[in-house]
């Protein structure tokens, strides 16, 4: 049985943990959390105090260590409690949890329903029998845990959703010819209007009184969905009449030039087709992501862009009211805005770009949800670079406190050491957003990106770094016992976003662990010491390692170095104060030849090899 360790965790590999039974699971928690807490975080009747309870501000989330989790890797509500059981990290992301659209892909929302697949049969039989009764105690269970808890907000749909169908003003649509062979556009159509036309199809097809979408959306779903009548069948039938008509609504894009939106042609496959859109004039890095459709944020001019000072307040007020209500009924702590790197209120054709938060959907929802909750951080799935038209200034204009970043599509090298300096100095300095030292996130966990892990030492280090520096990180689960260079696709976390045929194969990756394990401990041991020092990244004489110190009241205590050049073996730096002495408490070297030289402010590591960390206690 796995040995609870001082710091309140277990150090066990995350798949032996969710293959330990209910039973025993339930006792090591007991270990965690003593009768009295565990009794409050079992009564659903009210909401465990989240840690971040009493806070006012979101600075919390700016030294956050994050860990991503795909519940389809740990197949139940109660295994997410397991997998929280074995790490020290502070910050729990959930990935999409309500019902699924097209291949049962987490992040094709077809309702606001949850989503019944991770249910927990045993404590179904406890009397949790919901998926909402299991997702408040498992949200509970982890709060009592001391752990920061997010959810995914998505800003799309499946095409045909049960929320697309119920709301059909809410989204943008395409009419095509009598033969599907190409589009209408104005003056032939109105785009701010085209959605009647859906409507009135559905009032007709289920014979429903002409004010339909005038009532509100419980009465409008009693309708549309009668008691007791299969919702997906009623989908598909409403589905086929409206593209029989030739109305198509308008697939989600990626990076610029997003618009306009155009149609392109219909494709088939057996006994099934689909319209194929594209985006007029785009860059080989743009996508069209045909399967889900976004909310229509703003009217859109005659010739397919949005007009920024014509937002749809209806369809602000509508999801930012979903959003704020499935916050506050669980508890959460804050959100991953998923596609926040979409310029939803550019045109990408005009030079007059929107630099007013008032028009920016993000920032709306988020000063909502902050009224009560003014601790409620963003997590925005962003990058900042040339992914944008001015990535910056939209991230301020979306009140983002964090980003993800791209730094787990980064090769370590001088390249991935300025983006550190980049995040630790102007960001800090400058904006009222960090961006994530990221290791590996869930949803990136694709074949193509195994270039970036090709190593033992790569994938220490990258942890390492994401570990001790003073930046919010983000690490997916399956992290910790990855394999090295995996073939597989059921191997690949990403491909469990969609609902495949065999399971999730768990890497064995036992050296990875192991410093993984080390890391950890070492971090949950200082800290205390790390939160409260101040950082300051040094400058060497090589240029592709990281040398970072923390100080209390500017005396160096600890000091933290990677070297991930191939031709240097040291690393001399200056320090900011006089040095005594220097102790070693961390290398994840093999070979045990690092040393120390210090002369008072003159410091060098030698025999440090690429791939290699350590860490000293300093005495000044």
């Amino acid at each position: 049985m796995a040995i609870l360790n001082q710091f309140n965790y277990y150090q066990i590999k995350p798949q032996d943990c969710l293959n330990i039974p209910f039973k025993q699971s339930f006792a090591m928690l007991q270990k965690i959390l003593g009768q009295e807490k565990l009794d409050i975080a079992f009564d659903i009747t009210h909401n465990y105090p989240s840690p971040l309870a009493g806070l006012k501000d979101t600075k919390w989330c700016k030294t956050a260590k994050i860990i991503g989790i795909n519940p389809r890797l740990t197949k139940t509500f109660w295994g997410i409690v397991k997998y929280a059981m074995t790490f020290p990290e502070n910050c729990i992301h959930i990935m999409p949890l309500w019902t699924t659209g097209d291949r049962g892909s987490l992040y094709v929302q077809t309702s606001w329903r949850l989503n019944d697949e991770f249910l927990a049969p045993e404590l179904c039989e406890m009397g949790y029998k919901t998926p909402q009764q299991q997702l408040k105690l498992i949200v509970n269970v982890l709060h009592a845990m001391g752990k920061i808890v997010g959810f995914d907000a998505l800003p799309h749909v499946d095409n045909f959703s049960e929320i697309t169908l119920l709301n059909p003003s809410f989204f943008e649509w395409a009419k095509l010819n009598k033969q599907k062979t190409s589009q209408l556009f104005p003056p032939q159509v109105d785009y701010n209007t085209i959605y009647k036309e859906v409507e009135n199809i559905i009032i007709k097809e289920i014979s429903a009184p002409s004010n339909l979408y005038e009532l509100n959306e419980q009465e409008k779903d009693k309708w549309i969905f009668p008691q007791n009548s299969n919702r997906t069948s009623i989908r598909i039938k409403l589905m086929e009449k409206i593209r029989y008509a030739g109305l198509e609504p308008l697939p989600v894009t990626e990076h610029a030039p997003m618009r306009p939106v155009m149609f392109k042609k219909i494709e088939s496959a057996g006994d099934t087709n689909w319209a194929v859109f594209d985006v007029k004039d785009r860059s080989a890095s743009a996508k069209v992501i045909g399967c889900i459709t976004p909310y229509k944020w703003y009217k859109i001019d005659n010739n397919g862009y949005p007009l920024k000072n014509a937002a749809e307040q209806k369809v602000w007020y509508y999801f930012s009211g979903k959003i704020s209500e499935f916050q506050r009924e669980y508890n959460f702590d804050f959100l991953r805005a998923d596609m926040a790197h979409n310029q939803i209120s550019h045109s990408h054709n005009s030079a007059d770009k929107n630099e007013n938060e008032k028009q920016e959907m993000w920032s709306y929802l988020k000063d909502k949800i902050s009224k009560e909750k003014p601790y409620f951080a963003v997590l925005a799935e962003a990058f900042y670079n040339t992914y944008y038209i001015n990535g910056i200034s939209d991230m301020i204009n979306k009140k983002a406190d964090i980003v993800l970043g791209n730094m787990n599509f980064q090769y370590l090298n001088k390249e991935y050491v300025d983006t550190i300096d980049d995040y630790l100095n102007p960001f800090r300095k400058n904006f009222p957003f960090y961006p994530c030292v990221c290791t590996f996130s869930n949803d990136g966990d694709l074949k193509e990106h195994s270039k970036y892990f090709q190593s033992e030492e790569a994938d220490e280090s990258r942890f390492f770094i994401s570990m001790f520096l003073n930046l919010p990180s983000y690490t997916g689960i399956g992290y910790e016992t990855k394999t090295l260079n995996p073939q597989k696709e059921n191997e690949f976390s990403n491909e469990y976003v969609k609902i495949q045929d065999t399971p999730y194969e768990w890497g064995n990756n036992d050296i990875l662990f192991e410093q993984i394990t080390a890391m950890r401990v070492l971090y949950a041991q200082y800290k205390s010491v790390i939160e409260q020092a101040h950082l300051d990244l040094l400058s060497s004489d090589n240029e592709s390692s990281l040398v970072w110190i923390y100080s209390i009241k500017n005396s160096p205590k600890l000091l933290f170095a990677v070297n991930l050049n191939p031709e240097k073996q040291s690393i001399r730096f200056n320090m900011p104060a006089d040095i005594k002495d220097a102790k070693m408490i961390y290398t994840n070297s093999q070979y045990d030849e690092i040393c120390a030289d210090v002369q008072n402010k003159s410091f060098e590591i030698e025999n440090i090899y690429i791939g290699e960390c350590v860490v000293f206690e300093l005495e000044a």
